[in-house]
């Protein structure tokens, strides 16, 4: 009886909770949809009245951008009579605006199609100068941001009859008059037709329909006509259609067309115009010249460092040698040995979320049979939490002894057995994938176990209603528990586990061709750097390191910092553009963001986030999101992240090198002050510039040559043959 009124207690308690949940809930859902209507009540009032709105791609210069690369950007356009203000997305609009552009006065220059994909507009002052640069994707969006522009008072022309108008003012000043085809060729096409022209300067041939008033003339020449007389044009244009009116010609003796001259009166300056090379104009110019006189400098000056290495080293890139003596082990049958024990340790892992999954069903069978017992709902739900928890720490165990000898063997085995420094490495890099691998497999199974005990489904399953885009199966857990499904995982280039991974439409097999034979040249770039240029860079850097000849140092450092670079960014491009890509290809896999716009990256912390993607998604998700949900301060977050970074840098380079010298490990972890640093100056100057100068300088010349040089000298010395004196070069 007692136990009867328990269980009643018990269950009434359980319905006044559920419903005290269910009003909180339901409160929490009220306030939702009336912050909602408050937001679509303002975003109504800043639309209200607007002549057009929408979405268009804002330009953003080099000033407030990278230090090389100008983008655009996203912006929702709101245009009010003569006000025309931008937003970050249309959600904003109840906020301020990020910006406000005065029209009134303003010219809409047409800059027709760039780059195959933004249709440009650009609108500035009457003094030429930018108020701001817009582009839209799609040329019907583009003529009716241009019929509003036009309706809102704005002059509409042609960006480069703007550019070059004063060449045009000169050159029709000494006589030479357009002819009605330039006429009709560019303000109808530009003007009424709201074809602009395209960047290679092409223009229409044919007049196109044009309404035309009673004397026979279209308002458009009329406005050319009117232009023309104020500024002391010789032409008529009011023939446009006919041919142009015939004039005498003066030729000289040798048969040549005789040029007008040039009025002693005739004015040369018509408008107030800005210098080219201002911050006005700059961004308005073709730049091409410029690019290419940048490529010939530096082509010129890395051919003769390739004539310079070549008359004093000759040419020492052999790729046969190479994959004789340092991709194939020789005599190591440990080494080799290592590499079906790898899969070992994944079929392990197979095997333990097999078990784990039979323990899963035992705990639901004793659950059940509690139940029918009658037992009090207290006590039921404390021995099922019970069970859960004898469960996964019994998983957790196992999944930590099979991850931990996963890493260790091989690692162990590559340095008692002083395995060549390429098949070294090469192993080294395999067994800290599966590493990572691994723990994302066991956690995300945790984290399925977890739901399936709460009668929950998380997104990605068969039911949830949140699935990959292009997934050929939906699944559900346990049913990913399959050899097919971890070798997918295995093979596929991501280190995040999930169930299903959205998919490609079909396999391309000319480009993966293509790709091959440019993965072929990267590896061949990267050995020739490494034998021509780094390698008796090192060499010759061993004496000063030794005798701490410290202005020598440098000198070498800076030498080194070159070759360096082209050699990473070979291996960039390489591994994360083409191998990637190639293993996404076989495996039809569809997300192929491996890295992100780092080149850009204005602090050191963002470039971390942006350039390596799969193992950065793989810390959000597995160290730094776990550790915030147990309350961990997001700093101290952060550096568990740079911490676990910092060690495998250092397997990944001291293993193979058989010691351990920690200079990858301080390196990496230097990293967090200059992270501070270069955020205080971002901050403190509000310039993205700074940031980006001080990343590509503590990236080129401080971190890889520097460190490259110490392990190299600690390599030589301790493993290899004692210093000997190499001439300094």
């Amino acid at each position: 009886m007692a136990a009867m009124l328990r269980s009643r207690r018990d269950s009434q308690k359980v319905a006044q909770a559920a419903a005290t949940a269910l009003t909180a809930d339901e409160r929490v859902a009220n306030l939702e949809q009336e912050n909602q209507r408050l937001r679509d009540l303002l975003a109504e009032q800043a639309e209200q009245g607007a002549t057009r709105s929408g979405y268009v791609c804002k330009y953003r210069g080099h000033s407030t951008a990278s230090l090389w690369t100008p983008t655009w950007e996203r912006r929702y356009v709101i245009l009010k009579g003569s006000l025309l203000t931008y937003f970050r997305s249309e959600r904003d609009v109840q906020f301020p605006p990020r910006g406000r552009v005065d029209l009134r006065g303003a010219c809409v220059e047409l800059e027709g199609l760039k780059r195959r994909r933004h249709w440009t507009f650009h609108v500035v002052d009457k003094q030429g100068v930018s108020l701001i640069r817009l582009s839209t994707e799609v040329q019907s969006d583009f003529n009716a941001w241009i019929e509003a522009l036009e309706q809102a008072g704005c002059t509409i022309k042609n960006a480069e009859e703007s550019l070059s108008q004063g060449s045009q003012q000169s050159h029709l000043n000494q006589g030479d008059s357009p002819t009605a085809s330039q006429v009709s060729d560019s303000d109808t096409a530009a003007y009424r037709g709201r074809v602009p022209f395209a960047s290679s300067g092409s223009h229409p041939s044919t007049l196109g329909s044009q309404e035309v008033d009673s004397s026979g003339t279209t308002p458009l020449q009329e406005r050319k006509s009117q232009e023309q007389s104020q500024q002391g044009y010789t032409s008529d244009t009011s023939d446009i259609g006919r041919p142009p009116p015939q004039r005498p010609n003066h030729k000289h003796k040798g048969g040549h067309k005789r040029r007008e001259t040039m009025g002693a009166s005739a004015p040369v300056h018509m408008a107030p115009r800005a210098s080219l090379l201002s911050s006005e104009r700059i961004r308005l110019l073709n730049q091409s010249g410029v690019v290419t006189l940048v490529f010939i400098i530096l082509a010129a000056a890395n051919f003769r460092l390739i004539l310079e290495n070549i008359m004093k080293y000759g040419l020492r890139f052999n790729p046969f040698s190479f994959l004789k003596n340092a991709i194939t082990p020789s005599g190591n049958t440990p080494l080799v040995l290592c590499w079906p024990l790898l899969a070992f340790f994944a079929l392990s892992a197979l095997a333990i979320e097999r078990f784990a999954v039979r323990l899963l069903d035992m705990e639901r069978r004793a659950a059940a049979a509690t139940d029918k017992r009658s037992v009090g709902y207290t006590e039921m739900n404390k021995a099922a939490a019970r069970r859960a928890s004898a469960t996964e720490h019994l998983v957790f165990v196992l999944n930590l002894l099979n991850t931990t000898a996963a890493l260790l063997a091989p690692c162990a085995i590559i340095l008692h057995t002083c395995a060549e420094l390429m098949p070294g490495f090469a192993l080294t890099m395999a067994t800290c994938v599966l590493w990572l691998k691994l723990v994302s497999y066991a956690h995300v199974n945790f984290d399925y176990r977890v739901a399936r005990r709460r009668g929950e489904t998380r997104p990605g399953e068969r039911g949830s209603g949140q699935y990959p885009e292009n997934v050929e199966q939906e699944l559900r857990y346990p049913e990913n528990i399959a050899l097919g499904n971890l070798a997918y995982f295995l093979a596929a280039p991501t280190l995040c586990y999930q169930i299903t991974y959205p998919r490609s439409k079909r396999f391309r097999a000319r480009w993966m061709v293509k790709k091959l034979f440019m993965f072929t040249g990267g590896l061949g770039l990267m050995l020739f750097v490494t034998e021509q240029y780094i390698q008796p860079t090192i060499d010759n850097s061993m004496r000063p390191l030794k005798e701490m000849d410290w202005l020598r140092m440098l000198e070498r450092i800076l030498k080194l910092s070159i070759p360096t670079l082209y050699w990473w960014l070979a291996m960039f491009y390489t591994l994360f553009d083409l191998w990637l890509n190639i293993l996404a290809e076989v495996l039809r896999f569809g997300d192929r963001e491996f890295y992100k716009e780092w080149w850009n990256a204005t602090t050191v912390g963002e470039y971390w986030r942006l350039w390596n993607q799969p193992v950065h998604k793989w810390m959000l998700r597995h160290v730094y999101f776990p550790l915030l949900r147990h309350k961990v301060p997001k700093f101290y977050a952060g550096f568990a992240v740079f911490f676990i970074s910092a060690v495998f840098h250092e397997v990944l380079v001291g293993v193979p090198l058989h010691m351990v010298r920690l200079w990858a490990f301080w390196g990496l972890m230097a990293q967090v002050p200059l992270m501070i640093v270069t955020e205080w100056l971002k901050n403190k100057l509000k310039n993205d510039r700074i940031g980006n100068i001080v990343f590509w300088i503590s990236f080129c010349f401080v971190g890889q040559p520097l460190a490259m040089t110490l392990y190299y000298h600690d390599h030589l010395q301790g493993y290899k043959h004692p210093f000997q004196g190499t001439p300094i070069i």
